[in-house]
């Protein structure tokens, strides 16, 4: 469904429009998605994942497996979630979190203040969010930048970052910061002035104003999904902002849930009788249903 311009939201029906929308590879850009609520298994698969795995490869198993059609483009591939803007894989994730355990989001912070430090209760409602909207017309972007070298500036023709990117550069981003923004334009552009296809070593060689440049104007095209809180310390009363990383609280949440799936699934199993893998393929909300409804039976008779 090409354009996918006709369509609103539907959260109930987990119907959402993506920020910025898929570009296949006919060209056609498609920007609704359909999610599937997160299952037992879901949580068994972010739960379980080690300590040290990488968060983008994460994120792509799980939407290959909730996402039930990127417009008309069904079933959703490892790879076509992973192609997804990385904006977009951010608002999906928030929105299978909201579908998963509701809008409030609580957290601890600590105070900004050097000298006091001090932990402190944030709240806020992930339904009272909005999000910048930029719908890709197309898959590369041409755009002329600053340029000492050349009077009327050099042309450049980029993409957006994926979440393959953010897969293939997260060891990278670990060890040199620098380097990985470097690779990750070494992917992502296709042609600077007359030269098509450069590698690491020809971004490397471009002046730092020029790479700078770039970088901006990718930001400027790219839907940016981010939530920034606005908060005061109630201890010391300071002031500030704090971007909250949405994504490893929400893998910090899953795998902090993984002991009571684990006692959901024993509880459901020793009274019904049910498999391990029946009580996983329900829904969240269908299996606390059925534990609340068993656990007023048993203290109803107990």
């Amino acid at each position: 469904m090409a354009g996918d311009s006709s369509f609103a939201e539907i959260p109930e029906a987990g119907l959402f429009i993506l920020p910025g929308g898929y570009v296949a590879e006919d060209g056609s850009t498609h920007r609704e998605a359909e999610l599937s609520p997160v299952t037992g298994k879901e949580e068994d698969l972010l739960g379980g994942a080690p300590p040290h795995a990488c968060a983008a490869s994460v994120i792509t198993s799980l939407l290959a497996r909730c996402l039930k059609r990127v417009g008309s483009l069904s079933p959703v591939s490892h790879s076509l979630a992973g192609g997804l803007l990385t904006g977009d894989r951010d608002y999906l994730l928030l929105r299978l979190r909201e579908m998963t355990f509701g809008p409030k989001v609580e957290a601890v912070w600590r105070c900004a203040n050097p000298d006091c430090g001090k932990p402190m209760d944030v709240a806020f409602s992930l339904d009272e969010l909005a999000f910048e909207r930029k719908a890709a017309p197309e898959r590369f972007f041409t755009r002329r930048i600053p340029s000492g070298e050349e009077e009327d500036g050099l042309i450049v023709e980029f993409r957006l970052p994926t979440g393959a990117d953010q897969e293939a550069l997260a060891s990278v981003v670990r060890a040199d910061e620098a380097r990985a923004v470097n690779q990750l334009l070494a992917r992502c552009v296709r042609r600077v002035g007359e030269c098509d296809q450069p590698g690491e070593a020809f971004i490397n060689g471009l002046p730092d104003a020029a790479r700078r440049e770039i970088v901006a104007e990718i930001e400027r095209c790219a839907p940016q999904v981010e939530i920034e809180l606005d908060l005061v310390c109630p201890e010391c009363q300071t002031s500030f902002s704090a971007e909250f990383d949405f994504t490893s609280f929400f893998l910090t949440e899953m795998k902090s849930n993984q002991r009571a799936l684990e006692r959901e699934v024993h509880f459901l199993a020793w009274h019904y009788h049910w498999s391990e893998q029946e009580i996983l393929s329900l829904t969240r909300r269908k299996r606390q249903r059925y534990v609340t409804l068993l656990r007023e039976e048993l203290d109803r008779f107990g």
